[in-house]
């Protein structure tokens, strides 16, 4: 009996546990995972980064299963609205100069550039606009958003004397401080001067086109020297021949008097599509990367596998 009571199983003892974690730690552990990676791209869109802004942005849309020849009805569909304090993105994909419907003829590959680029221009306007408010320069400066992108138009007052294209010690001022806007801006600015009607025939601007030329590269001269990249920078002369108001009044002609800086929509749509274009370049050479890795690995393998015992 002694014999038997010694093979036997007691009674008391647990039942066998099966090794390994739980099954439900699997979903748990993709959940976690999904939760991470959306964090991860809030905060990358935290601040008004292009690069991060574009990458984001083509990653979701790859994620959701878009692709450039495929029509979407709604190009924001994906994205809240607005995206954060910063970028004051209002439905981009009806922007003006953007397309005349937001859910006719627009592919997912054109209304995320579309997209980026009204969100961006927002963006400088905004900090544009802020900086008028700031200096209390209301009187002499003044921005406009159009379909085209953002103007900021400076009286010539504020930065010359009537007749001179050496800018005074108070526009220097004045343009020092925007430059620590402008130089962090990576897109190209153009820098126009403009003037009114009334002829100017001295030894220095025998016409208005030369003193509006002379008034325009000043500008970018000092933006130059307070930081700004020279290669973002084009300077044009339009002479009296893009008024904004009428010549027959003074004041009219003061508002023609003007230096605009101005940020095209073509221009942040072309840097867009740069930087997208180099990213899938990086993601393209990171895969073949690992392909060839991947390839070493196996061809160690074979040769491990077959070599003298």
């Amino acid at each position: 009996m002694c014999d038997n009571d010694a093979g036997a199983i007691p009674e008391s003892a647990p039942p066998p546990v099966e090794e390994g974690a739980p099954l439900w730690t699997v979903t748990f552990g993709d959940m976690m995972s999904l939760l991470l990676t959306f964090f991860i791209l809030m905060f990358s869109m935290s601040e008004l980064k292009m690069e991060r802004f574009l990458l984001a942005s083509q990653s979701l849309r790859e994620a959701m299963g878009g692709t450039a020849e495929t029509p979407i009805d709604d190009p924001m569909g994906l994205m809240p609205d607005p995206v954060d304090p910063d970028l004051h993105m209002q439905n981009p994909g009806k922007a003006p100069g953007a397309s005349e419907s937001g859910t006719e003829g627009i592919t997912a590959g054109t209304s995320w550039i579309d997209a980026f680029a009204e969100a961006y221009l927002e963006s400088i306007a905004g900090k544009l606009e802020a900086f008028v408010e700031e200096q209390q320069l209301q009187d002499r400066l003044s921005v406009q958003r159009t379909g085209d992108g953002v103007f900021l138009r400076i009286e010539t007052l504020a930065l010359f004397q009537p007749g001179s294209a050496a800018v005074g010690t108070e526009g220097v001022e004045i343009l020092s401080r925007l430059s620590e806007i402008l130089r962090t801006i990576p897109v190209t600015v153009v820098i126009s001067g403009h003037a009114d009607n009334q002829p100017i025939r001295t030894a220095t601007f025998p016409s208005n086109w030369e003193l509006s030329a002379a008034r325009a590269g000043g500008v970018a001269r000092i933006l130059i020297d307070h930081g700004h990249d020279p290669e973002l920078l084009k300077v044009e002369a339009w002479g009296e021949y893009r008024p904004v108001a009428p010549n027959d009044t003074p004041e009219g002609r003061a508002l023609n008097r003007r230096v605009e800086l101005f940020y095209a929509r073509s221009e942040v749509m072309a840097k867009a599509r740069e930087l997208l274009a180099a990213s899938a370049a990086v993601a393209e050479d990171e895969a073949e990367g690992g392909e060839a890795a991947e390839e070493g690995v196996a061809q160690g393998a074979e040769d491990r596998g077959t070599g003298p015992n």
